[in-house]
């Protein structure tokens, strides 16, 4: 039996958690493994948070920058804070949110949270059926397709063989959305781990748990993204803590990008235009 096939006791956005220090619970299988994988990779952790930062970061600056006031967040996994909601809706309360997760418990607990805010909805789908996001009436009664959308897919693809056609996936994503909508993208890598060894590593524990990842060089995430006909915006292709760091620093003066590898994940934002 191989890892796709195996059932997925240990969902991969709960690992996440963990690794922010989120304090989310899970299966006692989830703890374990997410234990194993703090000893035998040390910087999983800065990993995980440097992935979240950036996030927060590419959020603000749609909001900011490019006036985006509508997020449709794929594979958001369970409740972090600052949510993605609440960071946008500091710059304006105007802004909204969708929620969407194949973790179906994920996905109840956040819709229970926020129930009766209109400006915030949430999805239990998953990324590989995109006409079931981007048909849902959770989706289309949250969001106004008629206006920029910034759509949130940090991460997720890592979790999407190649045999699954991630690039006709994203394609089908972009081709719903309305010019001056904006595309914040990231994915695990090999690129910024030298001999391999914490990548492989990682790969071989997430197998234990069920979950296949597929890591991706930069040629091929640009070819994903400018298949689908988007604008990478600068800085381009780079490591999560080398992407705009200095927006941390306004609020940290003494925060430094730190390695790439403490980074392990490629980052990018990218517009159509």
């Amino acid at each position: 039996m191989t890892a796709r096939d195996t059932p997925a006791v240990t969902h991969e956005a709960r690992l996440y958690a963990h690794f922010l220090d989120d304090g989310e619970g899970g299966t006692d299988r989830g703890l374990t493994l997410a234990e194993r994988i703090r000893r035998r990779v040390p910087n999983v952790g800065l990993i995980a948070r440097n992935q979240r930062l950036f996030v927060l970061r590419a959020v603000r600056t749609v909001a900011e920058q490019h006036g985006i006031r509508q997020f449709l967040d794929i594979g958001s996994g369970p409740d972090h804070a600052p949510n993605i909601h609440e960071v946008a809706q500091a710059i304006d309360p105007v802004c909204r949110v969708v929620y969407v997760d194949r973790d179906e418990a994920a996905m109840a607990s956040l819709s229970a949270r926020w129930e009766g805010d209109d400006r915030v909805g949430c999805l239990t789908a998953d990324v590989r059926d995109p006409e079931s996001i981007l048909r849902s009436p959770v989706v289309r009664r949250t969001l106004d397709f008629d206006q920029p959308i910034a759509l949130l897919l940090a991460s997720v693809f890592l979790f999407v063989e190649d045999e699954d056609d991630p690039a006709g996936i994203i394609e089908r994503l972009v081709e719903e959305l309305p010019r001056g909508s904006c595309v914040v993208f990231s994915q695990g890598t090999y690129d910024y781990d030298g001999d391999r060894r914490t990548v492989e590593l990682l790969t071989s524990l997430y197998a234990e748990g069920g979950m296949a990842v597929t890591p991706r060089d930069k040629a091929t995430i640009a070819g994903f993204l400018e298949g689908a006909g988007l604008e990478i915006l600068p800085p381009g292709i780079v490591s999560t803590n080398r992407w705009r760091p200095e927006a941390d620093a306004r609020v940290m003066p003494d925060a430094l990008p730190g390695e790439e590898a403490d980074s392990c994940i490629h980052a990018v934002l990218a517009r159509k235009p």
